[in-house]
């Protein structure tokens, strides 16, 4: 395995048991990284993908990933303590005052001194959440998992999360085929679904806030949670009441926006996707999160008829190409 120096004082880094950070025994400064820092990494990478990837396009996808990654955008911060982060990103972007770095394998928000409250708010209602006890391991994958937390020299706060490598912001896609449209929208009514179960309204849901993975039909909630509240309570902002139909209203709305359109009303004039998904984005959301999630399933067999995995073909060169 090769030595990470330091970018600050050129001495060696250590690894945390994770891979997911280093730092330096001497200055201090701290690297977020991946494992792809290590020769070790891209050595047995090279040697097995071909081996444990019986699909080659993945293989060859992955290869292309790496190329791409060294090229990625730097951000350094430094901490309240002196130490230094630095942050590899390949996507940036401000929502409600909090800026969003995605990494490859991970996101962080950067909370400024006015703004830091909202990553305690964060902390506190992505706790809330409650799983089926069948699902608790399955579920919890597609929210937030908070691997850090950084006070800054400036008064900011650093809040960090996990993603997979091939989880990317729902916000660089639009103009999407309806199919592709299709299995978001169910996999947001998952999403919904587990909110009401845990008395939570999330209240931000949409493309600034989630992610997705197009090669297993994924879709995870990372963003906004700053801005939830449980149900029947009052919004961040205290503009409205949270209700079940908050996010189910928002869910249209991204639906439309994956589309290509603003609204969800302009989707009522496009001619090149069915009926029933037009009328299910258009409409007003149908009962609670389960009730409607129910009314879905039968609006996309009307639409689609038979269900079929339909393959997602990008990789991150597409997706981040116009970074």
């Amino acid at each position: 395995m090769k030595n990470l120096n330091c970018k600050n004082c050129g001495a060696v880094m250590i690894f945390d048991s994770s891979a997911m950070s280093a730092q330096c025994r001497f200055c201090g400064t701290k690297y977020l990284l991946s494992r792809e820092d290590t020769d070790f990494f891209h050595d047995y990478y090279s040697t097995i993908t071909d081996l444990i990837t019986p699909d080659k396009d993945k293989a060859a996808r992955k290869k292309k990933a790496e190329k791409l990654w060294e090229k990625a955008d730097t951000e350094k911060f430094v901490c309240k303590d002196g130490t230094e982060i630095e942050i590899n990103y390949m996507h940036r972007h401000m929502t409600d005052g909090v800026e969003v770095f995605t990494a490859r394998r991970s996101i962080a928000f950067l909370f400024s001194e006015s703004e830091r409250y909202k990553a305690e708010k964060f902390r506190k209602n992505v706790s809330m959440l409650d799983y089926p006890s069948a699902d608790t391991k399955h579920l919890s994958n597609f929210f937030p998992n908070i691997i850090g937390g950084f006070d800054l020299n400036n008064g900011g706060r650093l809040l960090v999360i996990s993603k997979d490598e091939d989880e990317y912001p729902l916000r660089l896609f639009s103009g999407l085929d309806g199919r592709h449209a299709a299995w978001i929208i169910s996999r947001m009514e998952n999403l919904c679904c587990v909110l009401e179960f845990s008395g939570l309204v999330h209240s931000a849901l949409g493309i600034d806030t989630l992610y997705i993975n197009p090669y297993l039909h994924q879709a995870n909630l990372y963003g906004g949670w700053w801005m939830a509240g449980r149900q029947n309570s009052f919004s961040a902002d205290r503009k409205m009441i949270l209700t079940d139909k908050t996010d189910l209203s928002a869910l249209r709305t991204a639906a439309a926006n994956v589309l290509g359109f603003v609204s969800r009303k302009d989707v009522s004039s496009c001619d090149s996707i069915p009926q029933a998904l037009k009328d299910f984005i258009v409409e007003e959301p149908y009962g609670d999160a389960y009730d409607d999630f129910g009314y879905w399933d039968k609006m996309l067999i009307k639409a689609y008829g038979e269900r079929k995995f339909i393959d997602f073909n990008t990789d991150d060169e597409k997706v981040y190409g116009g970074e």
